[in-house]
């Protein structure tokens, strides 16, 4: 049986939501798609409804992140006229990287030196294409700032990670194949931690024009995944990082577990009927060694998060794959199939990240989540003693007390690249009512006071949608990095109940919000608009004496 990788941290941008609406608005069923960002290019410049037509796409809906343009690149040492000849791609993936590190619980300077790996899929250099429509905006910079490998590499570089480094393309699958080598990497032992995960962002029309007359991008907008009536996917942005960690090493460490990779698999198509034609054989292949290394039974998933892009030929030889290794229902269908692309669309080079996020969040909720815009399944899920059915609706994810939720990822790239792997639950972390009494120190540092502010929205989002003990762990200063002198915005809250977290974030924008420079509240509230210690030469000292104030304030 392979060895276990436990995922401890996440993070993810996806179109029309947030992280903290994600999950919720996957269960109300919200169809993400829309149109690219009209910054992006001029959209009737580039359209028309004959595929034919040259230099045109017969559609740009999408799903779309919107406005982009926002990154703080002294926070991350770089200057303005780097971070301006940055692909957004990597810039996104800094800002992802200290998210994923924080959700893992890590300061994101504590694994300086360490021999933490950094695995992406990047397939889409766009943002070198604009460069090369306007060759005099190119300078010095712009190799690094427009080169695949510099993705994972900036990474690496910027938190200072000397593990093994690499951005990886394989088209549609690249998050996921990133995915599986970094859990390779862990089952080795070449690292016992890593970041992997993969990005796709829409900044030139050249992706939708040479998908358009491929024929593969539906024209009416819309990926209709295992339906009779799928006629080809819709493009979709989107980020997922996902931070690896040995599955004995996490237990010991006692690091918040969102989920384990009971096994993973990568293999070829070959050489087959066309090139970007999938090979069915490949794909059985692949699952039975996933399962067979996992030592888990493919009788034992609940839930099958498919690749399903709404093709008639791609969801059609994934289900006869799946049925051949899955087999026959001795009656009713008991393994439910979804894609997240019916609702978001198809993410290329992050579709699997989309993927991985929602059957972790489905696991740790213990709710199956819905495919959308299915109307008359294909024959090939219904016929026979199938055992899949399509989940249409959100609905409680019920197994027996002594079995684990298990559910099977799939991810292929239109090349021939092909991933599988396989979740557990991870069902002994503690909830909001495991609140154990001691009080926790909760830490924000910023430049500006706005700044400061935007950070206690974003927390209190956070708690909005999970009011966990571990959330508030998440925002504590063990957990939080601190930042130079020059962040002269500080605030600290000592909460000793849970229960009055929300109330105190909101008394602690008041402070911020009425222009003191300091402010202490009896209830273990403060706030500081002045240079540090380190900036000052001055020493600081913060008491809860607990008899009284010994010091005037």
């Amino acid at each position: 049986m392979t060895k276990r990788v436990a995922i401890i941290g996440a993070a993810h941008r996806f179109p029309g939501t947030t992280p903290e609406t994600f999950w919720q608005d996957l269960q109300a069923e919200k169809d993400f798609v829309t149109q690219v960002a009209p910054d992006r290019w001029s959209q009737e410049a580039f359209r028309h409804p004959n595929k034919r037509n040259p230099g045109t796409s017969v559609t740009f809906a999408a799903g779309s992140l919107g406005d982009i343009s926002g990154f703080d690149p002294e926070f991350f040492g770089i200057s303005p006229r780097e971070a301006a000849n940055m692909d957004p791609q990597q810039r996104m993936l800094l800002e992802l990287t200290w998210e994923t590190m924080e959700d893992a619980g890590l300061k994101p300077g504590g694994l300086r030196g360490s021999q933490c790996g950094v695995f992406l899929g990047v397939a889409s250099l766009d943002y070198s294409y604009r460069m090369a429509d306007d060759m005099a905006s190119i300078d010095a910079t712009t190799a690094t700032g427009n080169t695949s490998s510099i993705a994972s590499n900036r990474v690496s570089y910027v938190f200072d990670l000397h593990g093994p480094s690499m951005s990886l393309d394989t088209a549609c699958s690249s998050s996921m194949v990133a995915f599986h080598q970094a859990c390779q990497a862990i089952r080795s032992g070449e690292t016992n931690m890593a970041l992997a995960g993969g990005i796709s962002l829409h900044l030139h029309p050249y992706g939708f024009i040479i998908f358009s007359k491929a024929s593969m991008l539906s024209p009416t907008g819309r990926c209709q995944v295992f339906d009779e009536a799928g006629n080809g996917y819709v493009r979709s942005e989107g980020a997922g990082l996902f931070m690896l960690k040995d599955y004995d090493d996490a237990l010991a460490d006692g690091d918040q577990i969102l989920a384990v990779v009971a096994g993973s698999a990568v293999n070829t198509d070959g050489y087959k009927s066309g090139l970007t034609v999938p090979n069915p054989s490949a794909q059985v292949d692949l699952m039975r060694r996933a399962y067979q290394q996992a030592g888990i039974t493919p009788d034992e998933i609940d839930y099958l998060e498919a690749h399903g892009t709404g093709t008639k030929v791609g969801d059609a030889t994934e289900i006869k794959a799946l049925r051949e290794v899955f087999g026959e229902s001795d009656g009713t269908p008991w393994c439910a199939l979804g894609s997240v692309k019916s609702q978001i669309g198809h993410a290329k080079a992050a579709a699997g990240a989309a993927g991985l996020i929602k059957t972790i969040l489905a696991l740790h909720t213990k709710i199956l989540p819905p495919t959308i815009n299915v109307k008359k399944p294909q024959e090939v899920i219904t016929e026979g003693k199938t055992p899949f059915y399509v989940n249409t609706e959100a609905r409680p994810w019920v197994t027996p007390a002594d079995k684990p939720r298990r559910a099977g990822v799939s991810a292929f790239g239109f090349g021939g690249s092909n991933f599988h792997c396989i979740l557990e639950e991870y069902s002994h972390q503690k909830r909001f009512s495991d609140w154990d009494g001691a009080p926790q120190i909760l830490a924000w540092s910023a430049a500006t006071a706005t700044e400061l502010i935007t950070d206690i929205e974003h927390s209190l989002a956070q708690l909005e949608q999970q009011p966990q003990a571990e959330e508030i762990r998440k925002l504590g200063a063990s957990t939080r990095a601190g930042f130079d002198p020059s962040a002269t915005q500080r605030l600290c809250c000592c909460i000793d109940d849970p229960a009055r977290t929300h109330e105190s974030l909101e008394q602690a924008r008041t402070l911020i919000e009425s222009g003191k420079e300091h402010a202490f509240t009896p209830s273990g509230i403060y706030y500081s608009a002045a240079p540090s210690a380190a900036a000052t030469d001055a020493k600081t000292a913060v008491l809860f004496p607990g008899q009284g104030a010994q010091y005037p304030y």
